[in-house]
């Protein structure tokens, strides 16, 4: 089972740092992989666009995935929409921040990320980190809709290789207006969990209920959300047989 996503689905902070083995083996994706009898491949990464988490599904699938003898079920959490990543002169060695990935994807080095509350390590970087904010402020509708594609890219992807999968949300994703109407009608809501309820997203969802992890430094849940949410993915998945 390829689980893809940003730190919530490596499971960052479980026991209080940001990449370990346990907070991997305790993540909802990793603890659904052996629900389901996968063996979990977990290439989520902290820090993730949305745009990286579905290059890294691409990369892994061209590099690792021979139908002729695996059988693969993939789980993609995508993150916030508001995310967004550009090509860079420079290279990113984002793979340091997560040593316990079970893949990472060198192209993921080639393009700087811009997260809203991080302003970047050098002059460089805050220069274009700055830019880039305000363009995401103003631009809002724009991020959503590049999300969407990555979400139709990724459906059509598996779809042509016939491989199992399953979506879910994180963070704010998506929302259904008259912009995002032409794409959103053709995502596949039988693969989706809680397509476009973006309170009943993974963090959201347990942050609202009042789960707390005091242990994390970055607004990220403890083992107890990811039981629940591997449990409610299990339910989905077993309750329409892809």
């Amino acid at each position: 089972m390829l689980i893809a996503g940003c730190s919530h689905a490596a499971g960052s902070e479980i026991d209080g740092t940001e990449d370990s083995e346990y907070n991997r083996d305790n993540s909802f994706g990793n603890r659904l992989a052996k629900r389901l009898g996968y063996e979990p491949v977990n290439i989520a990464l902290n820090g993730s666009t949305n745009q990286g988490i579905a290059r890294s599904i691409l990369d892994w699938v061209h590099l690792n995935y021979d139908a002729s003898c695996m059988e693969l079920y993939v789980v993609i959490a995508w993150t916030d929409n508001s995310r967004m990543e550009i090509p860079s002169p420079r290279i990113h060695s984002y793979d340091s921040a997560n040593p316990n990935s079970d893949f990472f994807a060198e192209s993921n080095k080639l393009f700087l990320r811009i997260n809203f509350g991080w302003k970047g390590e050098d002059d460089w970087e805050k220069e274009q980190t700055k830019y880039y904010h305000e363009f995401m402020v103003k631009n809002s509708c724009y991020l959503e809709l590049l999300t969407i594609n990555l979400i139709l890219q990724i459906q059509y992807f598996l779809n042509s290789k016939s491989i199992k999968y399953v979506m879910c949300d994180t963070m704010v994703v998506c929302s259904s207006n008259i912009y995002t109407q032409p794409y959103t009608e053709k995502i596949d809501s039988s693969r989706y969990y809680n397509l476009f309820q973006n309170d009943q997203s993974f963090w959201i969802k347990y942050k609202n209920a009042g789960y707390t992890n005091t242990k994390a430094k970055y607004w990220h849940h403890n083992e107890i959300p990811h039981r629940f949410y591997a449990e409610e993915l299990y339910q989905f998945i077993t309750s329409r047989p892809l």
